[in-house]
């Protein structure tokens, strides 16, 4: 393939990737606007309770792991294309970050159904405890993921 044909293919492509980012930073944005929307309209309606802001809060947290994504993206496919490759310290930090919004998510989204369900019924507590130790293992697998990875480093 000739050299022009590869830099207009690559070109296209870090266009669509930064298109991509800006649609993810769009998103997260207007999920951040309604959020903090939803928090004071149940404030000044009189219908606040900790549990609708614990999942304003969750969607908050969402909201960062989608700009992370798209900022993740920016770095790795468009800035640093061609550059020579990262380091493996600086390749786990950004996964661990990345993995420890999605797990907070997931935890703060168990421990809010976990406490909705025992109010209204408790025979259906099995899937807020299963999503709970979902986020529980995931935590587990970051950790034996940094092990393993710190490990090979080392040899």
């Amino acid at each position: 393939m000739k050299p022009q044909n590869i830099r207009t293919i690559v070109t296209l492509s870090n266009f669509g990737y930064i298109a991509a980012c800006i649609v993810l930073y769009l998103i997260a944005l207007c999920i951040l606007i309604s959020s903090v929307y939803g928090i004071i309209a149940d404030m000044t309606s009189g219908t606040y309770t900790v549990y609708k802001l614990l999942d304003e809060v969750g969607l908050i947290v969402f909201s960062m792991a989608v700009i992370d994504v798209g900022k993740y993206l920016m770095l790795e496919e468009v800035i640093r294309k061609g550059q020579s490759e990262k380091p493996p310290e600086e390749t786990r930090k950004t996964l661990t970050k990345f993995a420890i919004i999605i797990a907070t998510a997931l935890s703060l989204e168990g421990l809010v159904l976990t406490i909705e369900v025992a109010k209204q019924d408790i025979t259906k507590i099995g899937y807020p405890v299963m999503v709970l130790l979902s986020a529980t293992l995931f935590i587990v697998a970051i950790g034996v993921y940094q092990m393993l990875n710190s490990r090979a480093e080392r040899k």
